[in-house]
């Protein structure tokens, strides 16, 4: 970088450090990046551990930051994703990979965009790529993949996380930047204390927004839920974790996601089946299914959840908007629709649908009161797999400030409560019930109002100064021809 790099000012020690240990300290801050994320949650690290990525960047020129960036996002996920190859085996490495891709990326920018907009403060430019690659890898990418978004290393009940509740998850990523950004810029002016009193104060509040609890959730409207845990198919725990308990009132009954791999309401029995627990519980039923429109077509099927009322009469549908790469998911929905019920507005969606704000934020832009979610983790995962994919559904809870329940086929059913924090879970992979009592809103806060635009923001912003960059540098170079 050059003088007017975000990053400048670095001590001798730092720049003469060959590429080889720069590559070294960059795997070493990518593992130490992993252990902010569960199992460990070591998330009081996290700025620091991202202000080490800026800072070893110093010195270096685009293709060399690409590298030693890709090396900081490779290891970095190679830890926390280690379970990627119980499912793509040794294809877990082009994975990795491609992840890393984005950190290489964004260690690119930071190097070339300084030098074409010395103007614009350092900081706003680290916090904006960052936070702009970020979006870009979650939500725009084909394979996009939305999981260890800094946001969610910080996720939990404090005054910190609440943040999501006004810019969403990206949002809080901004922040963590903005944070990292001032402690790197800082560490690299040592004879200036102005920078380090600004870095020392901003992570002496982010320390403090940590450790703060935020205020507890209302608690009005109450509904009782039984949240059935069972595999597809399995019409024998469905049934029985669902029979009517005398003296106990249900409101809503939720079974897993592909609870049959088909449409039970087109076959006699079944249907009879599932209208007999509606009525003998006196409840709403909500289960998964296959949708089929074409069988010719293995692909010609929409997952789609079904609701029931208390008399077994359908009275909604949600198809999966976002059907999960690479797997046999059926033909996406369009439509994220709040349901109608005698208890009030009710927002569906399915499994891979919280893993991106949308479904959720449009659900409660609808009117959604509480959103309820047939949900579908693998037997074959993991205790760490399991831990980070309900952390998603715990962000979608916070942003839109809703109780958000899951009935899972194997050891993901939980409840979170609207301030981000697991509230209930199942103990066991087997068939298990979960009951709980969740809580209606009708409050539509800051991030379902538009805060929610934040992240695309973020990434438009990136391009437009990319455009810019790119312009002064053709300028620049046309005025040197000229002379």
């Amino acid at each position: 970088m050059n003088d007017d790099a975000p990053l400048k000012g670095l001590s001798e020690s730092l720049r003469s450090l060959s590429l080889a240990r720069r590559v070294l300290f960059m795997m070493l801050a990518g593992f130490v990046q992993a252990l902010c994320y569960p199992p460990f949650g070591v998330a009081l690290l996290l700025p620091l551990t991202v202000a080490s990525f800026f800072l070893l960047l110093t010195g270096l020129n685009v293709k060399l930051a690409f590298r030693v960036g890709f090396a900081y996002g490779f290891v970095w996920f190679m830890t926390d994703l280690f379970w990627f190859t119980r499912i793509f085996s040794t294809a877990a490495i082009s994975l990795w990979a491609i992840m890393a891709f984005f950190c290489g990326v964004t260690a690119g920018l930071l190097v070339w965009l300084p030098q074409r907009l010395p103007a614009i403060p350092a900081w706003l430019l680290i916090a904006l790529t960052w936070t702009g690659i970020e979006y870009y890898r979650s939500e725009l990418f084909p394979l996009s993949f939305g999981w260890l978004g800094l946001g969610y290393g910080v996720l939990n009940d404090h005054l910190l996380a609440r943040i999501a509740t006004c810019l969403g998850c990206y949002g809080v990523t901004f922040v963590v930047a903005t944070v990292a950004a001032l402690i790197a810029i800082a560490a690299v002016k040592r004879g200036s204390r102005e920078q380090v009193k600004v870095a020392a104060i901003a992570y002496a509040l982010f320390l403090v927004l940590y450790i703060t609890p935020g205020p507890a959730p209302e608690k009005v409207r109450p509904l009782n839920l039984r949240l059935v845990q069972a595999p597809s198919e399995d019409d024998a725990d469905q049934n029985r974790l669902s029979m009517a308990i005398p003296g106990r009132l249900v409101d809503f009954i939720v079974w897993p996601e592909y609870s049959f791999l088909s449409n039970p309401l087109r076959q006699r029995i079944l249907r009879a089946g599932l209208e007999k627990i509606a009525q003998s519980n006196n409840a709403y039923l909500l289960f998964g299914g296959e949708d089929v429109f074409n069988n010719m077509d293995p692909a010609g099927f929409r997952n789609t959840a079904f609701l029931l009322d208390r008399t077994g009469h359908l009275v909604g549908t949600h198809v999966k908007n976002h059907t999960v790469h690479l797997f046999r998911d059926g033909q996406k929905g369009k439509e994220a629709k709040a349901i109608q019920t005698d208890m009030g507005r009710i927002g569906v969606g399915i499994c891979f649908d919280m893993d991106y704000p949308d479904i959720a934020r449009r659900l409660t832009q609808d009117g959604a009161e509480l959103l309820l979610v047939p949900n579908n983790d693998p037997p074959n995962w993991g205790p760490i797999q399991r831990i980070q994919h309900r952390m998603m559904f715990q962000m979608r809870a916070l942003e839109c400030g809703r109780w958000l329940a899951r009935a899972d086929v194997a050891g993901g059913t939980s409840v979170a409560t609207p301030t981000g924090v697991e509230f209930a879970h199942v103990t066991t992979t087997g068939a298990a019930k979960l009951e709980a009592t969740v809580y209606r809103s009708t409050y539509k806060n800051l991030f379902v109002r538009g805060g929610w635009r934040f992240g695309s923001t973020c990434f438009y912003a990136t391009v437009v100064l990319w455009i810019v960059a790119l312009l002064r540098r053709s300028r620049h170079e046309e005025q040197l021809i000229r002379v």
